[in-house]
């Protein structure tokens, strides 16, 4: 129902239709940097800018239906995302389940946010700052409400940087044993430790393990993947990893990977055909992304043309400077974690006397 003032009465009208319940969500939502900033310092180019966004959210609709369309993702897995765009800001949400494949579906949504930010940054230059989170909240095509929505804004505006931050809530489950129990990877442990020692063990024991092994290699999977999504930075904060790269032949051999696929085949045609499309690689998406963040460090690491007595306008392209400084962090982050030094950005910090403010130098 909805009320209606109509001569100093209150008359109430039927609405079609009803909210949609308060479910358990998984949540992620960002806003696109430096927005702001562009109608301030090159508001004859705001034309150009919001061809730009068009394209990258665009994009980012047809990269979300692939994922809805695909049989083993939007079929087998039922990842379908929802979302909202306003202005700079996305939400986009996946139903949360209860299936006992629930953590890969969390898994896959993080990766999806992860690729959406990366290809912001890299096809059209937009730098993203937000959060993830599990919550819940009533979503539908007028309407989104919720505790939610409330605590992924927050997220966002406690992210300061352009990064998207993850909840604790997200990280705890991701500690999880999911697949197998406590007591039985105990077990497992120890009579792996018995056969190092170079100790006979039964064939119950032997038995055991080996039944146990397809769960164990699960978990070991949503590990391995947990580590590459999600990284530790210097303020104790849990980012989301956009480089994140995974490698099947980490967990299967030649043999085992081709009968796989062979099944993606069989069930699914188009799945299979885009997996055979070569994947961007570390090295490659570090490369890209250097480009990138050379080219904004050199656009608001000085303050050539800018007037001394402009102190507000100054000290806000030195805040901008500051969060492509922690860009540049974490990109060498990732190259010192991957032992890749070649591809790290080298710059040097300094103070331009006429305004006091910090200003930085690529080396090239």
């Amino acid at each position: 129902m909805e009320s209606k003032c109509f001569k100093g009465m209150i008359i109430l009208t039927k609405i079609n239709g009803q909210a949609a319940p308060i479910k358990e969500y998984y949540i992620a939502y960002f806003d696109l940097l430096g927005y702001k900033d562009f109608f301030k310092t090159k508001p004859d180019q705001v034309e150009e800018f919001l061809e730009y966004m068009y394209l990258a959210i665009h994009n980012m609709g047809i990269y979300k239906q692939e994922i809805s369309s695909s049989f083993i993702a939007g079929e087998i897995a039922q990842i379908q995302i929802k979302s909202k765009v306003f202005s700079d800001n996305i939400l986009l949400c996946l139903e949360a389940g209860e299936t006992t494949n629930e953590i890969a579906r969390l898994l896959a949504f993080m990766a999806i946010v992860a690729d959406i930010q990366l290809n912001f940054i890299l096809r059209y230059g937009l730098f993203l700052r937000g959060g993830i989170t599990k919550g819940t909240l009533s979503f539908n095509e007028e309407f989104v409400f919720g505790q939610g929505l409330i605590d992924v804004v927050k997220m966002e505006e406690g992210a300061k940087y352009p990064r998207i931050i993850i909840s604790q809530n997200i990280v705890d489950c991701m500690k999880k044993l999911h697949f197998i129990n406590q007591d039985d990877l105990n077990k497992i442990c120890e009579i792996e430790k018995r056969i190092k020692a170079g100790e006979n063990i039964t064939d119950e024991e032997l038995n055991f393990c080996n039944s146990l092994f397809p769960a164990y290699l699960q978990d070991c999977f949503v590990v391995y993947c947990r580590d590459n999504l999600i990284c530790s930075v210097a303020d104790d904060v849990d980012v989301l990893n956009y480089f994140y790269y995974f490698d099947a032949k980490n967990f299967f051999d030649k043999q085992t990977m081709d009968k796989i696929m062979e099944s993606i085949k069989e069930v699914s045609p188009a799945d299979y055909d885009r997996l055979q499309v070569p994947a961007m690689n570390l090295q490659e998406k570090l490369e890209q992304h250097k480009v990138c963040v050379i080219e904004k460090l050199k656009e608001y690491g000085n303050y050539v043309g800018m007037a001394i007595k402009g102190q507000t306008s100054i000290k806000e392209r030195e805040n901008i400077l500051k969060k492509y400084l922690w860009v540049t962090y974490f990109h060498n982050l990732i190259c010192e974690k991957n032992n890749l030094p070649d591809y790290k950005i080298y710059s040097s910090a300094n103070c331009d006397p006429k305004v006091m403010a910090l200003t930085v130098q690529v080396q090239e």
